[in-house]
């Protein structure tokens, strides 16, 4: 069992905290972490002091990808070589109560998994680099497509953790609720026919929603998440760009192993053939 080292933002109450530490304590109690000694948990009263805070933390960390924390539930990140789960109180208010544990549950899988810095700054991959050269219009958003892709795959694995240990109704509910696309996503779709490296960012950008969806309708001993619904939550887009993305990221899912650095790897050198390629050439559309 970690040490769980608490720290407070706002007005979190005693009972707030004590029940956050005891739904963790059962959670590493259960996945027996085998080398992971420390973990901060931040919490904070509201999605303001959230996002103040951690702003000024990836400033002072000098992440370089663009912000997508206003879609998470909750966070993990390991900036100072320490995993840290960030979790803003309010997020809880109007959440199922299997969601909110289910986005716990997720972040405390990405602190065993991804629980220190390396897992956070990523070699650009070959295949990223080459895709770039061949669309100069790319290069400036290579940072942020790795960033989504190492998103989607570290999901995807933690996904695997958890469903393997019985974690998997929760997982469920959490993965139908991540994966419903948001007004966001379909109107910067509905504006990214005026260049194709902006579908390249919508497409990649829905990867992580649907990451933990994949892996669970790929299970085919359960049916809370099925391939249809995956399908329903791309709704928006094509058949021919559903057709695309679903190909994609079940060829990522298919060739997923245990290193978490080759599994980025592969990722990169599938989307950039099998989506980057055909969506900036105009063959997808």
């Amino acid at each position: 069992m970690p040490l769980l080292h608490v720290e407070r933002h706002g007005q979190v109450l005693d009972k707030e905290e004590r029940e956050i530490l005891s739904f963790f304590e059962e959670c590493y109690g259960r996945l027996q972490p085998e080398s992971l000694d420390l973990v901060e948990i931040a919490l904070f009263e509201n999605d303001r002091l959230w996002r103040g805070h951690m702003a000024a933390e990836r400033r002072k960390a000098r992440v370089r990808s663009a912000e997508f924390d206003d879609a998470f539930i909750a966070a993990h990140d390991a900036w100072t070589g320490i995993p840290r789960i960030s979790i803003s109180l309010e997020r809880q208010k109007g959440l199922a109560p299997l969601v909110w544990e289910g986005a716990l549950r997720h972040e405390v899988g990405h602190s065993i998994l991804h629980g220190s810095l390396e897992y956070y700054v990523f070699p650009t991959p070959r295949p990223l680099l080459r895709v770039a050269d061949e669309f100069p219009t790319l290069t400036s958003h290579v940072t942020d497509i790795l960033y989504l892709l190492g998103l989607a795959v570290k999901d995807m694995e933690v996904t695997n953790l958890l469903v393997s240990n019985g974690y998997v109704e929760d997982q469920a509910a959490y993965a139908r609720f991540v994966m419903k696309p948001s007004e966001q996503d379909q109107q910067a779709w509905s504006l990214s026919s005026i260049a194709a490296e902006a579908r390249v960012l919508c497409l990649v950008g829905r990867f992580k929603d649907i990451a933990a969806a994949a892996v669970l309708a790929s299970r085919p001993e359960d049916t809370r998440v099925r391939l249809e619904q995956i399908e329903e939550s791309i709704g928006y887009f094509t058949l021919e760009v559903r057709a695309v993305l679903l190909d994609t990221m079940t060829r990522i899912l298919n060739d997923l192993g245990k290193n978490t650095f080759a599994n980025i790897q592969s990722a990169a050198a599938i989307t950039a053939t099998r989506l980057i390629e055909p969506v900036m050439r105009g063959r997808v559309r």
